[in-house]
């Protein structure tokens, strides 16, 4: 199985590699900086705020809960694992640190995740609710498909980041749910 899941990745990261184009490079490091911890844990800080100002204080938690499980889950899986990066061949810039998972697809998939979550919870507007879902999901995948455009993740890596921070949203929004019933 490891080799098959290894000879998907190379494939995949060939495939895109041959496709690259330097405009769209430029465009993706922009679209992959919404992933960044800095921008993540800065649009969470931001986001925590303003829902202190409304006394949402069970959604405050949550979304610490997010996105805070999923940065540990990514310096916890990324240390026991060791994945190396793509050859250098491949990259459109320098990363440090391992490879797998990827932590902009896990930590904005924790955090655009739990938005989609809260904005189901908090919204009336049925409208709002799935323009905003689509929205927040596209964000995702673009950050996640601009880290193996840009050569600096195997897809196998994207997917499990974005499966680790889908968890942590969930578990951010199952908070929520059990403090707003108690």
């Amino acid at each position: 199985m490891t080799s098959f899941i290894q000879g998907v990745d190379m494939r995949v990261l060939e495939s895109l590699y041959a496709l690259r184009d330097a405009r769209l490079v430029d465009v993706f490091i922009g679209i992959s900086e919404l992933g960044t911890v800095l921008t993540i844990y800065g649009l969470a800080v931001c986001i925590g705020l303003l829902l202190l100002l409304y006394r949402k204080y069970a959604a405050v938690a949550g979304l610490a809960l997010a996105v805070a499980t999923s940065g540990f889950g990514v310096i916890l899986v990324k240390g026991l694992i060791e994945r190396a990066r793509p050859p250098v061949s491949f990259r459109a810039y320098t990363e440090i640190w391992y490879s797998f998972p990827s932590a902009h697809a896990a930590l904005s998939a924790a955090l655009y995740g739990y938005l989609v979550f809260l904005v189901w919870t908090l919204i009336p507007s049925r409208s709002i609710r799935i323009a905003a879902t689509i929205f927040l999901s596209l964000v995702v995948a673009a950050i996640s498909f601009s880290r193996i455009y840009l050569g600096v993740h195997y897809l196998s890596d994207v997917v499990a980041g974005v499966l680790l921070g889908a968890f942590c949203a969930w578990l951010g929004y199952r908070w929520l749910t059990f403090a707003r019933s108690s």
